[in-house]
């Protein structure tokens, strides 16, 4: 026996140390809850758990208070406040036989949030929207932090990289997939993952600036991939893929020389785009014969100017 007040607050993790050895009033107040439950009295189960969670948080059975209390939001469709309670067992509690259990249930909603099947009261439950988007990367971050399970944590990144882009949140989507394959490069997620590095590299040359310096990226991507899964499937795709990431800088280059040559007449600058497109025949043929005829266009403009 430490001496501790029943109800001793603590915010963080709680002390291994201080945890009681028994509390029959908690285990009382537990067992209480779990038959109102049954009773479908879930309200009264709420109440009498949150006093547990609250006022014994050094009780034994304290952990299984939190978790009763996330399932008991959950059931009510509540599903930000049942969060809330999982992750209060998480981090008070990271020794408890239920950690585990809670990310898992965490994951779970998170999953249906990114599907879609959440859904949450608007405006005093006048009518039901999909959970947030913001809510749902908000809860996968926290699943992939504090996951301390390699599987769940791919699992949780390969899920929120996804739902990015299907937000069309493509930097972030990239760098979770990244984050992914630099961490987790034993997953099973981890090619696939590495492969949309590469095709958001490649797709992102069609939005802003930059494009040159975005299928650089993409290449060195796809190089990758075949690097760190030369046994692949999808191997020797990732392969043509440099390829073509390749021939597309080229042609990047060469329309980069057409832009000196006919805007800007900075003819130096286009006889040095040319010029470079021409060494890169092996690469792109096309591109090559069309920089050789500009070229010398572009030499006879400089020569005039």
């Amino acid at each position: 026996m430490l001496g501790l007040p029943m109800c001793q607050q603590f915010d963080g993790a709680i002390p291994a140390g201080m945890v009681r050895a028994v509390d029959a009033e908690a285990d009382s107040m537990i067992a209480q809850a779990e038959a109102l439950g049954r009773q479908g009295k879930v309200g009264k189960e709420i109440k009498l758990l949150k006093k547990v969670a609250t006022q014994h948080q050094v009780a034994p059975n304290a952990d299984k208070a939190r978790f009763m209390l996330g399932q008991a939001y959950e059931s009510t469709g509540d599903y930000r406040e049942a969060f809330k309670q999982y992750s209060r067992l998480i981090d008070r509690y990271p020794q408890s036989a239920l950690y585990r259990d809670a990310l898992n249930r965490q994951l779970s909603m998170a999953m249906r949030g990114a599907q879609g099947k959440l859904t949450v009261p608007v405006l005093w439950g006048a009518w039901h929207s999909n959970m947030e988007s913001d809510k749902v990367v908000e809860w996968l971050r926290y699943i992939i932090d504090k996951a301390p399970y390699n599987d769940m944590a791919a699992t949780a990144a390969s899920l929120l990289g996804n739902f990015l882009v299907e937000k069309r949140r493509y930097e972030e989507a990239r760098m979770e997939y990244a984050r992914l394959v630099e961490k987790y490069p034993d997953s099973p997620y981890a090619p696939a993952a590495q492969l949309m590095v590469a095709q958001l590299w490649a797709s992102n040359r069609t939005r802003g600036e930059n494009n040159l310096v975005n299928l650089t990226n993409a290449r060195e991507a796809y190089e990758e991939f075949c690097l760190r899964f030369p046994n692949h499937k999808d191997a020797h795709k990732a392969l043509a893929q440099v390829s073509n990431m390749k021939r597309l800088m080229v042609q990047q280059q060469l329309d980069v020389g057409k832009y000196y040559l006919y805007r800007s007449n900075e003819y130096q600058s286009a006889i040095f785009c040319f010029e470079d497109v021409v060494r890169q025949r092996s690469v792109n043929p096309e591109a090559a014969a069309e920089a050789a005829q500009l070229l010398a266009k572009a030499r006879a403009a400089a020569n005039r100017k």
